[in-house]
């Protein structure tokens, strides 16, 4: 049987506790095992198309279509940010069909958190059916006995993440009792530096901040977006996953300026008793010229 999943937002209390780490810590003997599909910068379009030869719909549409028909089943779709280019209305409630689509046929939840790109009144609007806001957007996510932790890091009007003192506040009460499998986390900007400079330079400030929540805690994965090319680093000795973009991918042969790839990709995230594992899912789009 599939687990359950459910979302709980941050206005919901987290229980009370003190956790130690996750293997001393966790409450069964063994581990259920969990997919995730996480799915990045999007960046829909009223247009449909950002520079030429990039159609970030298609992209997206193509890999849901690719992934039926290898007949995956995830148990959630995780999206980490950037999921309008420009913030448009129209863009996030075609999102929402789409997503509502994939997850009528698999039973995935989707769970979706903003990036820089986003704006938050309108992303709660048409993607989480809240009242529009400005406050950070954070949840947290059941699937069975995992619990999967998507932060707000946004900077309203900037490119560079940052997280608030409410939002560590709320990953502090999250992670204040362990799951009984495990914790996942995810926000848009890499806790991680980019080999390309300018990206590397809007990364999330003072990941050190994040560090000291996470330590220790029963986080086992970090998945972030906003690179648009994979990257694999730690924070806290916990592994961090940065997944390449569903809508183009940055040239990493390019230190000093960011260059455009015509290039799709999903990503697999493996949770099983013996750890977990990120695995990149190419989405065959045509054309590969630099922008």
């Amino acid at each position: 049987m599939r687990p359950a999943c459910v979302t709980r937002f941050s206005s919901q209390r987290q229980s009370q506790g003190i956790i130690d780490g996750w293997n001393a810590q966790r409450e069964s003997p063994t581990v259920a095992e969990y997919l995730l599909i996480q799915i990045s910068d999007v960046h829909l379009t009223p247009e449909g198309s950002l520079f030429r030869g990039t159609l970030p719909r298609a992209n997206l549409v193509a890999g849901l279509a690719m992934l039926a028909e290898a007949g995956l089943e995830p148990d959630m779709f995780v999206l980490t940010g950037d999921l309008a280019n420009a913030g448009d209305s129209a863009c996030y409630e075609d999102l929402a069909e789409i997503m509502d689509s994939a997850s009528r046929a698999t039973g995935a939840t989707v769970v979706y958190l903003p990036g820089n790109h986003d704006l938050r009144s309108e992303f709660r609007r048409h993607l989480l059916g809240q009242p529009a806001s400005s406050r950070p957007i954070n949840q947290v996510h059941w699937c069975g006995d995992l619990r999967v932790i998507s932060l707000d890091s946004v900077v309203p009007d900037e490119e560079f993440g940052a997280l608030t003192g409410e939002t560590l506040e709320f990953l502090g009460r999250a992670l204040s009792s362990p799951a009984p499998d495990g914790s996942i986390l995810a926000l848009h900007h890499p806790p991680i530096p980019s080999p390309i400079r300018p990206m590397a330079r809007i990364m999330l400030n003072r990941p050190e901040d994040l560090a000291e929540v996470i330590a220790g805690s029963d986080v086992r994965m970090i998945l972030c977006g906003h690179n648009h090319h994979e990257g694999l680093g730690t924070v806290a000795s916990i592994p961090v996953w940065v997944s390449p973009s569903s809508a183009y991918r940055l040239d990493v042969l390019s230190r000093d300026a960011t260059h455009g790839l015509v290039g799709s990709a999903f990503s697999r995230i493996d949770i099983t008793e013996r750890g977990a594992t990120a695995s990149v899912i190419p989405v065959p789009v045509p054309g590969s010229k630099r922008s």
